[in-house]
């Protein structure tokens, strides 16, 4: 069996909300990576990851901070936009591996009034172990 020891992936903001959220977007260009922007059904919805010195981080207090300061400085045009967003959430994002001993992460009381303040929701998505990656195509 491989070695392969639980870990933290990624922290993905994840916005919806009733109007184009491109200039968002367009806010935290270089400083996250935008997954996805766009609309779908009769929402528009934005996936971002931190960019920290160039890369992502697999350190998920450096990304909450990150992330925080990346939303709490936006300029006005862009905070307005930030608040009719219907959903905002921290998707936090573990392999779960297959070692055994638990893996913890901590999200600091501070990062979470931060969080409540700009009214951010916390999720955890913790991904099974596959044997391969699985392609776009399914195969």
């Amino acid at each position: 069996m491989p070695s392969s020891p639980s870990t933290f992936l990624n922290l993905d903001l994840e916005l919806e909300g009733p109007a184009d959220l491109a200039p968002l977007a367009n806010a935290f260009s270089g400083r996250a990576f935008v997954l996805h922007c766009g609309a779908q059904d009769d929402r528009h919805h934005l996936c971002a990851e931190p960019v920290i010195e160039g890369a992502l981080s697999n350190d998920p207090a450096a990304c909450t901070e990150h992330m925080l300061r990346l939303i709490e400085g936006l300029r006005p045009e862009a905070r307005l936009l930030w608040q009719t967003c219907t959903s905002r959430i921290f998707d936090y994002g573990f392999d779960g591996g297959l070692e055994d001993g638990p893996l913890s992460a901590d999200v600091a009381a501070q990062h979470l009034q931060r969080m409540s303040a700009l009214g951010i929701s916390l999720r955890m998505t913790v991904y099974p172990y596959r044997a391969q990656e699985v392609t776009e195509t399914g195969e």
